[in-house]
């Protein structure tokens, strides 16, 4: 049960048990020298520009990278270098509210200050910079959204201090628990870290993304999608961000979906419940400013800060690597302006299935709205300095999507040439698929015959162990059977990560815009599937990621009933081809669906419409003597032996309950104990240890069972004949509190 760290108990026995020094030996040892070395610098040191490029781009402190705003300018500059060395040795007050406010204020001071030297502003850098001045009142989260998020953890939704403030009440609530502590770098250093981890293990978990306290240096670049997986375009929404800010207002202490609703029919009274609906998809979608979760309707971290701090910058990242167009639009500025025409030609090009000017021109005003760009009276437009900033991030390709014939899709009649994949090398493809991965030749046989042994319905769900290599073995397959093909495979090959809460086709397959009646709202499956259809002889696979997280009777039923029946896609009843898109088109036989599957409490089961079109395979036999990367890892053949002995009687001790794991977990273990072995002090049994306590014991859970007991003692026999004591111990509370309550689980 995940604790509730807003009560003080709870909090202070998460705090206990975590270890800075055990988890992140590396980081804490280079952030102690950094403190002491900040600590030393007297004021004529922190002046000199030496001194602020080390705590301006290299400095330790951060979760998430040195940040990529340029403010070389104001780090060449002496009289801020002067000004900043000056600031840094006042003193902050003698109580919370006047240190809050003085750091505050100094943290506007920056901002303003900054303004001069750059377009945007770094908020990573300032709270780096200012958790190494004022190590005792700022944590080391310095991403205002992950800072946030940690806040939320600590205090609930209902506590919205400004960023600084949020930062000191961190602090000073684990300060509070954990007692008191002194100045020297190593006790400084260890006592601003917790945040970070109270964030990786709990706050993190709760908005969607996967804990982990291992990369402690992010990649700061921005990561975009394929042009094929972006959404097509940004909706024109009436007010344009004053909606957005007006419904995040609404949204902020949580409310129900009928709720805003009733909020949204009272701002727009003119406008459909179906146009409403959208709207909330926009906002939940395109800018990911709200989420909901369990039915109730509350902002993103990224929504909130929105909100705190009126900057709509807080919301462009996602525009870059998220929305067909938004890259091209600035790259293609930044070498001279352009007309209206000649932005909305370049869109055109961007997406072929866009045949009217609405959508571009909705994009064209969103990025105006975000003040990225400008436009004369002429109508030629140019970056602003800030969109002239974003423009530099960019520092990949913009890619468009395959160009269509007369701007609609040719639906390739049943009678031409048509796939045949009895002309391929089965035993090529299936050494492809095995080479250097942990699947048996045989399993790679039977997912192939499996899914084209129909002449239709080629549909195949993989299902079982997590981290068992099954989104793996999809994504080899659909690329080696597209490789017999064509030159490039990776374009037939489409992952789609299930969402929860899909309750009908819309997000695969697309609708009509309810705002923008004379434009159709695309997903990237609908672009792959009408390229699929445009290429009958070639081999496309569909990989329905994680699809029981919703019901797929619900979302994927025009896909179950047309494999079924042979029967058209119905995409729309606008005649027969809107914006672009064809109103049916011909079932896909040429299209293979590959569905991943986790049965936990997370998911949805199968249902008989849903199995009896599908050809299954299990994953839960773990065979360590088929992993083909013991001697990849830099460990002697001596510590392979040892770990892979623990391993393997692990396997056996927990597999008749199910408690095992798989590949991920194998390769997990090798690369921890890899990297530890690079330590002067590197012990084999204290870091399997530690390893197998962080990555095998997790996932231990159930109720009353002679099997589970059975399984646990097993477990504890093991770990104590490899010398594992901690990870012995921990097991056996687990089955202490079997016995006592009748259930156990790893987190209590």
């Amino acid at each position: 049960m995940t604790p509730d760290l807003t009560q003080d108990d709870q909090l202070k026995k998460v705090l206990e048990s975590i270890n800075p020094a055990e988890r992140r030996p590396d980081w804490l040892a280079g952030l102690e020298q950094f403190l002491a070395d900040i600590q030393q610098a007297d004021l004529e040191s922190r002046k000199t520009k030496q001194f602020h490029q080390r705590i301006w781009e290299d400095n330790p402190v951060s979760s998430v990278g040195m940040g990529t705003v340029d403010i070389s300018a104001a780090i060449d500059d002496p009289g801020f270098r002067a000004w900043l060395a000056e600031e840094s040795f006042k003193p902050l007050g003698d109580t919370s509210q006047a240190r809050i406010a003085r750091l505050r204020a100094l943290y506007d001071e920056i901002v303003e200050r900054l303004k001069a030297f750059s377009n945007r502003t770094p908020h990573v850098k300032i709270f780096r910079v200012l958790a190494a001045l004022f190590p005792r009142y700022i944590t080391t989260v310095a991403d205002r959204q992950k800072a946030l998020a940690c806040h939320r953890a600590l205090f609930g939704k209902r506590k919205k201090p400004g960023a600084v403030q949020r930062q000191v009440e961190i602090r000073e609530r684990i300060d509070q628990l954990l007692g008191p502590y002194g100045d020297t770098p190593e006790e400084l250093a260890a006592r601003m870290t917790y945040g970070w981890f109270i964030y990786v293990d709990y706050a993190d978990t709760q908005h969607g993304s996967p804990p982990d306290d291992t990369k402690i240096v992010q990649d700061p670049d921005l990561k975009p999608l394929p042009a094929a997986q972006r959404r097509k375009g940004l909706t024109s929404i009436r007010g344009g961000l004053d909606t957005l800010a007006s419904a995040l207002s609404f949204v902020m202490e949580g409310v129900t979906r009928e709720d805003l609703l009733d909020f949204l029919r009272a701002e727009f009274p003119d406008h459909r419940d179906s146009s409403l609906r959208t709207l909330i998809n926009i906002l939940k979608n395109e800018f990911y400013v709200i989420q909901e979760v369990d039915g109730v309707v509350s902002p993103t971290p990224r929504g909130e800060l929105f909100i705190e701090t009126g900057e709509a910058e807080e919301l462009i990242p996602p525009l870059l690597t998220r929305i067909l167009g938004v890259d091209h639009v600035l790259v293609a500025l930044a070498k001279e302006p352009l007309s209206t025409g000649e932005l909305l030609a370049l869109l055109k090009q961007v997406n072929p299935g866009w045949t009217s000017d609405f959508a571009p021109r909705a994009m064209l005003k969103w990025l105006r709205d975000f003040g990225l760009m400008q436009v004369d009276g002429l109508g030629v437009y140019s970056l602003t300095g800030s969109g002239q900033s974003w423009a530099g991030e960019i520092k990949w390709q913009p890619e468009c999507l395959e160009p269509l014939d007369n701007g609609e899709v040719i639906d390739t009649p049943l009678t031409e040439a048509q796939l045949d994949v009895g002309q391929l090398d089965q035993g090529v493809l299936i050494e492809a698929v095995v080479q250097g991965a942990a699947f048996l030749p045989s399993l790679v046989q039977q997912l192939h015959i499996g899914l084209w042994a129909n002449p239709r319905r080629h549909f195949a769900i993989l299902a079982g162990l997590s981290g068992s290599g099954k989104t793996l073995l999809a994504r080899r397959y659909a690329s080696a059977i597209a490789a017999q093909f064509i030159d490039n495979p990776e374009k037939n090959v489409f992952i789609q990560a299930v969402q929860p809460g899909w309750y009908d086709p819309a997000p695969l397959f697309g609708y009509i815009n309810p705002l923008m009646p004379d434009s159709y709202v695309r997903p990237p499956l609908l672009d792959f599937l009408l390229t699929a259809a445009r290429h009958p002889d070639q081999p496309f696979t569909v990989i329905l990621d994680e699809m029981n997280l919703s019901h797929p009777e619900q979302y994927f039923a025009p896909v179950l009933s047309s494999m079924e029946s042979g029967e058209r896609l119905r995409l729309h009843n606008e005649g027969d081809s809107f914006d672009g898109v064809p109103s049916t088109i011909a079932y896909p036989a040429n299209v293979a669906f590959i569905g991943t599957v986790n049965m936990d409490e997370t998911t949805h089961g199968l249902s008989d419409k849903v199995l009896d079109r599908a050809f299954t395979l299990e994953f839960w036999h773990v065979n360590l003597d088929d992993y083909p990367r013991w001697q990849n890892h830099g460990l002697n053949p001596a510590d392979i032996a040892i770990v892979r002995a623990c391993l393997g009687d692990l396997l056996q001790a927990l597999a008749p309950e199910r408690l095992h794991f798989g590949w991920r977990t194998v390769e997990d273990v090798l690369s921890y104990l890899a990297l530890a072995s690079q330590g002067n002090d590197f012990d084999l049994i204290s870091a399997l240890d530690d390893v197998v306590y962080a990555r095998v014991l997790p996932k231990l859970r159930g109720s009353e069972s002679n099997r589970l007991h059975e399984a646990l003692q097993k477990t504890i026999t093991v770990l104590q004949t490899h010398g594992l004591q901690r990870s012995r111990d921990k097991v056996k509370t687990l089955q202490a509190d079997l016995t006592d309550t009748g259930m156990m689980r790893f987190w209590r």
